[in-house]
């Protein structure tokens, strides 16, 4: 038997959980602590260091569907699956909302942020992208960074206390899961790392 009392709680959990809204405020504060940890786990040594307006969103290597061994599951199932989100619309609508999200505003946290975007709609090759970031480097005495960062926008899960991002820096990056305790967010666990 069930209480009124009960029922009414789990009707307002769901319906809170259909109402999520996550603000570009919110996506900006994640990306600054991230970017400003000084952890061993830390992404970048400098604020000086590039960030790409231009935001990566090629998927990791996807597991194989156990229900379709013929194929992998989709960015979209992997990212629900690895934050327990079992939603894999909640993700795709945040891959929607995620495109009008201006991940240059990092500036406001008075990162470096690279025009890449720009660049690319010049049609300007990628080896003059990574040589104009090398000569901004020598520049402004940056020692030992010779590449752009590309980072994903961020996932979250509903409780807004995990987030999913890639981040690609020089030939190689990662997939990296965030957790959220204390209004800090920190490194959970990393999913990957790669080379090309």
């Amino acid at each position: 038997m069930i209480s009124c009392k009960q029922n009414n709680k789990s009707e307002l959990n769901t319906r809170e959980l259909t109402q999520i809204e996550i603000t570009d405020e919110y996506k900006l504060e994640f990306l600054n602590q991230i970017l400003s940890d000084n952890s061993k786990s830390r992404i970048i040594f400098d604020k000086k260091e590039l960030i790409s307006n231009l935001s990566i969103n090629i998927p990791p290597t996807l597991p194989v569907d156990l229900k379709n061994p013929k194929r992998t599951i989709s960015h979209s199932e992997f990212i629900s699956d690895t934050l327990k989100i079992n939603d894999i619309d909640f993700v795709k609508g945040q891959f929607q909302k995620n495109k009008g999200f201006n991940i240059s505003r990092i500036k406001e946290y008075e990162f470096n942020v690279i025009d890449i975007k720009k660049y690319t709609e010049n049609k300007i090759e990628w080896d003059s992208i990574n040589k104009i970031a090398e000569k901004y480097y020598a520049e402004n005495s940056v020692a030992n960074i010779y590449s752009i960062l590309y980072i994903t926008k961020p996932i979250f899960n509903k409780e807004l206390n995990l987030a999913y991002v890639r981040i690609r820096q020089g030939s190689g990056g990662m997939t990296r899961i965030y957790e959220k305790h204390n209004r800090i967010w920190k490194l959970k666990y990393e999913l990957d790392n790669w080379v090309e």
